[in-house]
C-alpha cells in the first residue's frame, strides 16, 4: 500500500509540484507585499494572513528557476514564440522600473508578472500539467463567481433591493444597491467591481456551454444547469465589456461545434437581446405616461469611495440624485439622466475623455521603454489604464510592446493551424475549443481591462497560451519532418539553412556552370513588392531558389509547421561562401553600391579570407545606364568569368537586373544580396548576432537607417500581416 502510494507520488510529482507552484502564484490574489511595511501591520490575523501570502510567489518564482535550470529544456529559438515575446515585454517592463516614482513596487510588480512566465517556461513541456494549471483557473473561477453573489446576497438590506425596478434600470451590484460601494472590503481585502465578477461567470458559463456542447450525454443536464446559473451571474453583475465578450465566445462556440440551426440562433438572439436589456440597465424608461416612472430608480446611494478621478466616474454619479414624481418634470429629469448615460456608454464609461488620454500623454513621455509595470497607479493617481495596448505601452514602451502584440498574434494563427490540423481530435480538440473561447472572452475584455500587468486576468490567460504553444509544439514534432519547400501566397520559399545553399552553389559551379542560376535573397519586404506588383511576382517566380532573409518569414515558416530555425541573409550567405571558396578556386564578382564601398569590401574581403578570388567589382552610376554602357558592363562582368556574381542594388531593382540580364550572363550564380556590401565592409555596423536571433535586426536597421528603413517598418510590415492573416484564414496550400 505504502510502496504504491509513493510509486504514484513519483509517476504525478510534476503534476503536484507545479499546481502547488501555481497555487502559490495566486496566493497573491488581491493584495500585495505593501502590507508588510505598512505603520502598525498586522490590524488583525486577516491582514496577518494577507500580508504573509504575498510572500509565496517568490516560493514559486525559486522552485521554478531550479526547474528551469535543471531540465534546461528551453531552445535556442525560445523568443521566437508567444511565451518567449512575453518575456521580452517583461523583461523590458522590468528595465523600465528605473523610470518609475516607486522603483521598488514597479520591480516587485515586474517580477510577479515574470514569475507566471518563468513557471510556465520551466513546465512549458508538460501538458497535462498545463492543463491541470487551466482546469484550477477554471476551478477558482466559479468558486469566486459563486462565493461574491453569496456574500453580496447576505448583506443586510441586498435582497430588499432586488426589485425588477433595480434589474431593469438601477446600478451594478457593489456600485450602490443597498449602500454597498464598489471599494467595500471583503475579508479584509478590497472587494470586487461587477468587472470581476462579471469576468468569473463569463468564463465558467462558456466553459459549460462547451461542455453542454461536447460533452457526455450523461452530464449534459449538468452543463446546462450550469450555464444558466453562471449567465445570470453574469448577467447580475452587469459588467458592459464582460456580457459582449461573452455574446462573441457563445456565438464562437457554436460555430465551431456546427450547431447553427434555428435553435441555436433563437438562444443567441435571446441572450443578446437581454444582455442589451442589461447593459443599457440605467437608460430610464420614459413617456408621457406617469406610471412608468414607478421603474425611474429614486435617491440611491453610491457608497463609493474610490480613487478614479471625476471624469472616469460617470456610472457613479447618474442615479444619485432623486427623480422628481410625474408630469414634465419628471420627463426632463429622466432625459437629462439619458443623456449622461448615453454619454458613459459613448466614452466608454470616460475611458476615451478620461483615464486614456492621462496614459497616452504618459506614454509620451517616455514612448521607447515606458515607465515600468503599474505606471498608470503610480503616475496618474492610482487610476487604471484600462487597455491591454495603452498599459503595454505605459509600462514597456514601444520596445516591449511590439514583441507584446505579437506574441498574441502569433498565438492566434496558431489556434488556427491548430484547428486545422487533423490530430487534433477528441478531448484534446474539445479541450482547445473551450480555451479558444475563453481566449475570445478576453480579447474583448482586455479592450476596456488589461492583460499587460499582474492581475486575475493575467493569470487566466497566460497557461491558455502556454497550453496552445506546447500543443503546437507536440503536434509539429510529431507530424512535419523538416520540408524544403513553403508556398505563401504562390510564392515557393526554399526553407534550406546558409550551409545549405552553400553546397547548393558549390553543386551548381562544379557540375552546372554552362548556366546560369539565380538565387533570391528576401524577406518581408520581397513578399510585400510581389503582391503589389504582379509583374515583380513573376521576376521571383523565374528564381531558382528563394530563400528567406528576415525573421518574418522564419515565424511564418514555423507557423505553417516547418521545421526551420534560422533565416539566410546575404550577409551571412557571403561570409559562409567565402570560408571555403578560397580553398576550391572560386572567384566573386561584386556589382553594386558605391567605389568607397566596393574598395573597402575588397580591402576586408582580403584580410578576413586569404586566398579568395576576388575576379572584379563595379559600381555603376546611380541613374539609368544607356544600352552602351549596359552592353559594356556585361562584357566586363562575362571576361572576368567570375563563378558568382553577387548583385547589390537593393529591391526590387536588384532582381529586376538580373531577370533583365539573366539570357546575357555567363556566370554559374547570380545572386542579389541588398546592403549586404555595406555590411561587409564596415560602412554600417550590423546588429549583434544575439538582437538578429531574437528577431529585432528590423529595429536596428530603423534605429542606424530611418531612411532607408521606415518605409519596410511601417508599411510593409503591416500590409505583411495582412497577407499572413489572410492566407491563414482563406488559403489550404501552405506545403508543397
Amino acid at each position: 500500500m505504502t510502496e504504491s502510494l509513493v510509486a504514484k507520488l513519483k509517476r504525478h510529482w510534476n503534476i503536484i509540484l507545479g499546481s502547488f507552484l501555481w497555487l502559490c502564484i495566486w496566493a497573491t490574489y488581491d493584495t500585495d507585499i505593501s502590507r508588510l511595511w505598512t505603520p502598525g501591520f498586522p490590524h488583525s490575523m486577516l491582514d496577518l494572513i494577507h500580508g504573509l501570502r504575498s510572500l509565496l510567489p517568490f516560493l514559486a518564482l525559486v522552485a521554478s528557476i531550479f526547474v528551469l535550470i535543471k531540465k534546461r529544456s528551453l531552445s535556442k529559438k525560445i523568443f521566437l514564440t508567444p511565451l518567449g515575446l512575453l518575456s521580452i515585454f517583461t523583461a523590458v517592463g522590468i528595465f523600465s522600473s528605473i523610470f518609475s516614482n516607486n522603483h521598488l513596487m514597479a520591480f516587485y510588480w515586474g517580477a510577479l508578472y515574470g514569475t507566471v512566465l518563468i513557471f510556465l517556461l520551466a513546465f512549458i513541456g508538460n501538458k497535462d500539467l498545463l492543463k491541470k494549471v487551466i482546469k484550477i483557473n477554471w476551478l477558482i473561477a466559479g468558486v469566486l463567481a459563486l462565493g461574491l453573489t453569496a456574500f453580496f446576497l447576505v448583506q443586510p438590506g441586498v435582497v430588499k433591493s432586488l426589485t425588477y425596478n433595480f434589474l431593469i434600470c438601477a446600478q451594478r451590484p457593489y456600485e450602490g444597491l443597498a449602500n454597498i460601494g464598489a471599494a467595500v472590503n471583503t475579508f479584509d481585502i478590497a472587494g470586487t467591481r461587477p468587472t470581476g465578477l462579471g469576468r468569473y461567470a463569463g468564463i465558467i458559463a462558456i466553459v459549460a456551454l462547451v461542455g453542454f456542447f461536447y460533452g457526455r450525454k450523461k452530464i449534459k443536464a449538468a452543463w446546462g444547469l450550469s450555464f444558466v446559473i453562471f449567465l445570470g451571474i453574469l448577467l447580475f453583475s452587469k459588467g458592459k465589456t464582460e456580457i459582449l465578450a461573452f455574446i462573441l465566445a457563445m456565438i464562437f462556440v457554436i460555430w465551431l461545434a456546427k450547431k447553427v440551426n434555428m435553435f441555436s440562433v433563437i438562444a443567441v438572439c435571446a441572450v443578446s437581446l437581454l444582455s442589451l436589456l442589461v447593459i443599457f440597465y440605467n437608460i430610464p424608461c420614459t413617456n408621457s405616461l406617469n406610471y412608468l416612472s414607478y421603474f425611474i430608480p429614486h435617491s440611491i446611494s453610491t457608497g463609493v469611495n474610490g480613487t478614479s478621478s471625476q471624469k472616469n466616474n460617470y456610472n457613479l454619479k447618474i442615479n444619485s440624485a432623486p427623480v422628481p414624481q410625474g408630469g414634465s418634470s419628471n420627463i426632463s429629469s429622466a432625459s437629462a439622466v439619458k443623456a449622461r448615460n448615453a454619454e458613459s456608454i459613448i466614452t466608454l464609461s470616460g475611458r476615451t475623455s478620461g483615464v486614456w488620454s492621462d496614459a497616452w500623454h504618459l506614454f509620451l513621455k517616455n514612448p521607447l521603454v515606458g515607465f515600468g509595470f503599474q505606471a498608470d497607479r503610480f503616475f496618474l493617481s492610482g487610476q487604471h489604464a484600462h487597455d491591454s495596448i495603452l498599459h503595454a505601452l505605459i509600462q514597456a514602451g514601444v520596445i516591449g510592446t511590439i514583441p507584446f502584440l505579437l506574441a498574441f498574434a502569433l498565438t492566434l494563427i496558431i489556434l488556427l493551424r491548430l484547428f486545422r490540423n487533423p490530430q487534433v481530435t477528441g478531448e484534446e480538440r474539445n479541450f482547445l475549443v473551450t480555451v479558444s473561447a475563453v481566449m475570445v472572452f478576453f480579447a474583448v475584455r482586455s479592450i476596456t481591462e488589461s492583460v499587460a500587468f499582474f492581475s486575475a486576468d493575467w493569470l487566466f490567460v497566460a497557461p491558455m497560451i502556454a497550453y496552445i504553444q506546447c500543443l503546437d509544439s507536440r503536434v509539429s514534432a510529431g507530424s512535419n519532418p523538416k520540408n524544403l519547400v513553403m508556398n505563401f501566397l504562390g510564392n515557393k520559399i526554399n526553407l534550406a539553412d546558409t550551409s545549405e545553399v552553400v553546397d547548393k552553389i558549390c553543386y551548381w559551379i562544379k557540375n552546372e556552370s554552362q548556366k546560369m542560376h539565380w538565387v533570391i535573397v528576401t524577406g518581408m519586404h520581397g513578399i510585400v513588392e510581389a503582391e503589389k506588383h504582379i509583374s515583380f511576382k513573376y521576376i521571383l517566380s523565374s528564381a531558382n531558389l528563394w530563400v528567406p532573409d528576415g525573421i518574418s518569414l522564419v515565424w511564418l515558416a514555423k507557423l505553417k509547421g516547418f521545421n526551420i530555425n534560422s533565416r539566410v541573409s546575404g550577409a551571412d550567405l557571403m561570409t559562409e561562401f567565402f570560408k571555403s571558396a578560397g580553398k576550391k578556386g572560386f572567384s566573386s564578382y561584386f556589382y553594386g553600391d558605391t567605389e568607397e564601398t566596393l574598395e573597402a569590401l575588397n580591402k576586408k574581403l582580403s584580410s578576413d579570407f586569404p586566398g579568395l578570388k576576388i575576379a572584379g567589382s563595379y559600381s555603376p552610376p546611380f541613374r539609368k545606364l544607356t544600352e552602351e554602357e549596359d552592353a559594356k558592363i556585361i562584357e566586363k562582368i562575362n571576361q572576368a568569368k567570375p563563378d558568382v556574381l553577387w548583385v547589390a542594388l537593393g529591391l526590387p531593382k536588384q532582381e529586376k537586373w538580373i531577370f533583365e540580364h539573366r539570357e546575357k550572363l555567363n556566370v554559374p550564380v547570380v545572386i542579389g544580396v541588398g546592403a549586404a556590401f555595406k555590411f561587409l565592409s564596415g560602412k554600417v555596423k550590423r546588429a549583434p548576432a544575439w538582437v538578429g536571433n531574437l528577431g529585432f535586426e528590423w529595429l536596428w536597421r530603423l534605429i542606424k537607417e530611418p531612411k532607408v528603413t521606415w518605409k519596410r517598418v511601417f508599411i510593409d510590415m503591416p500590409i505583411f500581416f495582412w497577407l499572413v492573416a489572410k492566407d491563414f484564414l482563406f488559403e489550404n496550400n501552405s506545403k508543397i
